[in-house]
């Protein structure tokens, strides 16, 4: 493993490839519609992130950032098939948390442990690993069909806590941004905000 980059820039040629390696590796329920996509990548606080060993592409991390509450919302990590299991997710957070040090945190949403699918074991601890910290939200993904009951994680930049009106905050802030294109939006984040009275 070389000296990794994380780069901002990019053709349509690298969101092509990233866009099939998105639908080759997440679940289709975790997914946006390429034309949501699309419209995301044209909010400067939507960034798609390449990273790179040497010249070659080893990954890319998908994140919003939200001005207000000085936290980033990671959307999607993805390390690609061939360079998986070397360490090479680890290294991507570092640098990203290097890059973006001036900010406060990272929310994280993590796949709930699922024992017919042990990689939801592997990508919590994964997260644990680095630092992150669960908070004590019963936290909805807003999907096209309803909603998915997800973990989220909160890792630290610099501050090393976070306040529940932060997150909530936060969480508002990224639903509405990412998730425009779905009509029950607000509905999901009014159950978030419920289950924390």
């Amino acid at each position: 493993m070389g000296k990794l980059n994380l780069e901002e820039n990019y053709l349509n040629k690298d969101l092509k490839y990233v866009y099939n390696d998105l639908y080759s590796q997440f679940e289709k329920s975790e997914l946006k519609d390429k034309e949501q996509f699309d419209i995301l990548f044209k909010n400067e606080n939507y960034k798609l992130l390449l990273c790179y060993d040497e010249n070659n592409l080893i990954g890319y991390i998908i994140v919003y950032i939200d001005i207000e509450t000085n936290l980033m919302w990671l959307d999607y990590l993805a390390v690609l098939e061939e360079y998986h299991s070397k360490g090479y997710g680890t290294k991507m957070i570092e640098i990203l948390k290097e890059k973006y040090k001036n900010l406060d945190g990272c929310m994280i949403e993590v796949e709930k442990e699922n024992d017919k699918d042990i990689n939801t074991y592997r990508r919590i601890k994964f997260y644990e690993n680095l630092g992150c910290t669960k908070l004590n939200i019963n936290y909805i993904l807003p999907t096209k069909e309803s909603g998915l009951n997800m973990h989220l994680y909160y890792l630290p930049f610099g501050k090393q806590i976070i306040q529940i009106t932060k997150a909530l905050s936060v969480i508002k802030s990224a639903h509405n941004t990412i998730h425009s294109d779905i009509t029950h939006v607000a509905e999901i984040f009014t159950k978030i905000e419920e289950s924390l009275l």
